[in-house]
């Protein structure tokens, strides 16, 4: 105890020594313990600020976390998502028993059940592929103080631009995996219309092979059974160089049937058309002298044609007989 003197007394002989309190000592103590309540109140509301910006923390973690998981579900539709991340977002603000949020996007609504429009709320647009495809809006249905934003934090801004963002990938990411199903779609379509129409092809080609060999089979018979018997009556009536024209006519009818008149064919770029008839002549044994007065050409210009002839068949100064070479074509 503190002391500011002594204070002495008698009686019946016996002296007393009473001690007295340092009033200011006091006072000075007293103050002392009312600034570390003052100290400790102050600490105990910063605590409990702290507490909650914490809690309040844990709840946007919350969300986005649930976010997350609502995307990671396998077989949700784009509306399914929609609604769950709608649902989920009163429970992360201040006031969740008084929340409610909507979602526009993509000409499509998405609401709490107790959605309604006031004044005190907060809007982020959605965002995909550079244009604004939406909009979220969370509301208060009560008023409350003033905080950052009107009622609202400024994490509360935060979170609802990084909700929006999330929507935002989100549609893109289904409307991409719902083109690429299509292209799918399509494709395999396609390699099945590809696969019948080879089937068809086949067919067709087949049925053409079949046209092709029936074909073959008729004119083989209209030039024994017609043509030939026809072109030997008429070698029986006329003179000698008719004959010999009918000859070769008769010859080039055969030949028709051969590989020569198709082999041939792949030459008629390179060679003339009198150059064509002279080398069939010259394949079915005539002589220039022959050529000659069948086509009312000289000795010298036939054998000029020849030369030609060579020269465009790539046989020039090779030591091969035109004849033998026009007849193994």
């Amino acid at each position: 105890m503190f002391l500011s003197g002594r204070l002495e007394t008698s009686g019946e002989g016996v002296t007393h020594t009473v001690e007295q309190p340092d009033i200011d000592a006091l006072v000075r103590r007293n103050r002392e313990l009312e600034q570390l309540e003052q100290d400790h109140r102050r600490m105990e509301l910063i605590f409990k600020q702290q507490a909650h910006k914490l809690q309040e923390r844990m709840k946007e973690i919350n969300c986005l976390y649930g976010i997350s998981k609502i995307q990671e579900q396998t077989g949700l539709s784009l509306e399914e998502i929609f609604q769950q991340v709608v649902n989920i977002i009163p429970p992360s603000w201040q006031y969740p028993e008084i929340t409610c949020a909507q979602l526009l996007i993509n000409d499509q609504s998405f609401r709490t059940e107790n959605y309604k429009n006031t004044f005190w709320k907060q809007q982020a647009e959605i965002i995909a592929y550079g244009e604004p495809i939406g909009i979220l809006t969370v509301c208060y249905l009560e008023k409350q103080p003033d905080m950052d934003e009107g009622p609202f934090l400024a994490e509360e801004r935060s979170l609802i631009n990084a909700i929006a963002e999330l929507l935002g990938r989100t549609s893109k990411r289904k409307k991409a995996e719902a083109e690429l199903r299509e292209s799918r779609r399509k494709l395999k379509e396609q390699n099945q219309q590809l696969k019948e129409k080879n089937i068809a092809l086949r067919e067709v080609m087949n049925q053409l092979r079949e046209e092709k060999v029936d074909l073959e089979s008729r004119v083989l018979a209209n030039v024994e059974n017609m043509l030939l018997p026809l072109v030997k009556k008429l070698e029986d009536r006329g003179s000698n160089l008719d004959k010999e024209y009918l000859q070769l006519l008769e010859e080039n009818i055969v030949q028709l049937t051969s590989s020569f008149g198709t082999k041939i064919s792949r030459l008629h770029q390179r060679l003339t058309p009198r150059e064509n008839e002279i080398c069939n002549m010259i394949r079915t044994g005539l002589s220039s002298k022959e050529i000659g007065k069948m086509l009312n050409l000289s000795y010298r210009s036939v054998e000029t044609y020849r030369n030609h002839i060579r020269k465009k068949l790539g046989i020039t100064n090779k030591k091969i007989n035109l004849t033998s070479y026009l007849s193994g074509l």
